[in-house]
């Protein structure tokens, strides 16, 4: 087994029990850079989706570099956050890093030796991306 699948698999562990133990009120806490815990689950939620379509694209066809304007994606994303009910954030949450941790979990190792060879080991563990904003949330709950 890849490391990345361990990784993630633990991540989203820890991901699963905040989100089964966030309150209504969990979900409006502001974090100190202004967003609710519920905008930092949307923003997880998207960059999951976002990892999940990609590896599916790299599996079919090889992985292909491609650029991102991540500043700018993030602006997008939050503003649709703020239409995005509190409580289905943590369902988007839950279901798009369920479904990119099974597509990076089917991905082959020679796919994957391509894939971080490209400088894109972060679309496959995602648990670096997850393990940070968890932290975030974690320390504004315990405030």
């Amino acid at each position: 087994m890849q490391a990345y699948v361990a990784a993630n698999d633990s991540e989203r562990a820890r991901l699963h029990g905040v989100l089964d133990r966030l309150s209504d009120a969990d979900l409006a806490r502001r974090l100190p850079n202004g967003l609710t815990v519920a905008n930092v689950l949307v923003h997880l939620a998207f960059w999951d989706d976002y990892a999940r379509a990609a590896l599916a694209d790299w599996r079919a066809s090889g992985c292909a570099d491609s650029s991102t304007n991540f500043e700018a994606v993030n602006v997008g994303v939050l503003a649709l956050a703020g239409a995005i009910p509190d409580r289905a954030a943590v369902d988007l949450a839950r279901e798009a890093a369920d479904a990119v941790d099974r597509e990076a979990a089917a991905v082959s190792p020679d796919l994957a030796e391509v894939i971080e060879d490209n400088g894109k080991l972060r679309t496959l563990e995602r648990a670096q991306h997850r393990r940070a904003h968890l932290d975030q949330i974690e320390s504004v709950l315990q405030t």
